[in-house]
């Protein structure tokens, strides 16, 4: 099993993939506990090293928490800072 890996992405083009993803009902936030609980534990992401990631990257210290799950290439789970303007996607190891 590899690594997971969290990557840098622009976070523009995040903002509009949320808008979209939001839109079609393929968005889930953190705040909407069961699906985020679910959604974490089937795709085997690791909270703790991504929210580690966000502190070190985002210097807001305001990181958000999402996941696409739209069916779109930009399907998977993010961090972000609207302050600092970043974002991030975690990607798990396969």
């Amino acid at each position: 099993m590899g690594q997971p890996r969290v990557l840098d992405v622009d976070y523009y083009r995040l903002m509009e993939e949320l808008k979209r993803a939001r839109d079609v009902k393929g968005l889930i936030e953190k705040q909407q506990k069961e699906a985020w609980s679910q959604y974490v534990n089937e795709h085997k992401v690791r909270e703790s090293s991504l929210v580690a990631f966000g502190k070190v990257k985002f210097t807001s210290g305001k990181t958000k928490l999402v996941a696409i799950v739209s069916g779109s290439s930009w399907d998977g789970c993010y961090a972000y800072s609207t302050d600092d303007e970043a974002a991030l996607k975690y990607e798990p190891g396969n």
